[in-house]
């Protein structure tokens, strides 16, 4: 449940920022351009930190068995704390620790969705998220750098597949734990 929390932190702040700078949906600088804006960061940073804070809760009741996904979230949240407090526009080092840090996230989410797709045994839906999550990785890799085009909308989906993969995951292994 605390997934669907921290899910729903993410979207409402980022919802809110894009209806105050709805320039951010076109300029190409994905979800950290509301980070780069007074008006827009404090919901910029309770969108990340929400989702940071319901990780914690996550991590309290995470299955002790469950080493491997207590790990990638340990360290899944000072990588999105840091990439809420180091907006790409402050400077070429900080600009080099948030694209750092963005990619470091993105790709502790990949790998995290993997191990969780083997742990489900490769059930339908998780596949499906997976592949959805895969392409807007490389879709978001390709539109890092041009001027124009999608960064914001696919780190978006590739957001939404990997907190829905997350989510129902961690929902079936906490299900599975109970009935041992």
């Amino acid at each position: 449940m605390y997934g669907l929390f921290g899910q729903v932190c993410l979207y409402i702040g980022l919802a809110v920022c894009a209806m105050l700078k709805p320039a951010g949906l076109t300029t190409n600088n994905g979800i950290s351009y509301y980070g780069t804006f007074r008006e827009t960061f404090p919901l910029y940073a309770f969108a990340l930190l929400g989702a940071t804070y319901f990780t914690t809760r996550i991590l309290a009741e995470l299955p002790v068995n469950e080493r491997i996904v207590r790990t990638a979230l340990q360290i899944y949240i000072p990588l999105v704390i840091l990439l809420a407090f180091t907006p790409y526009t402050a400077g070429a080092w900080v600009d080099y620790v948030h694209t750092g840090s963005g990619s470091a996230l993105f790709s502790l989410q990949l790998l995290l969705s993997i191990y969780l797709v083997q742990r489900l045994r490769y059930i339908w839906w998780a596949v499906l998220l997976i592949v959805i999550e895969c392409t807007a990785g490389i879709l978001s890799a390709i539109y890092l750098a041009p001027t124009h085009g999608f960064l914001l909308q696919t780190e978006i989906i590739f957001q939404i597949a990997f907190g829905i993969l997350l989510t129902m995951s961690l929902q079936r292994l906490q299900d599975a734990a109970n009935v041992q």
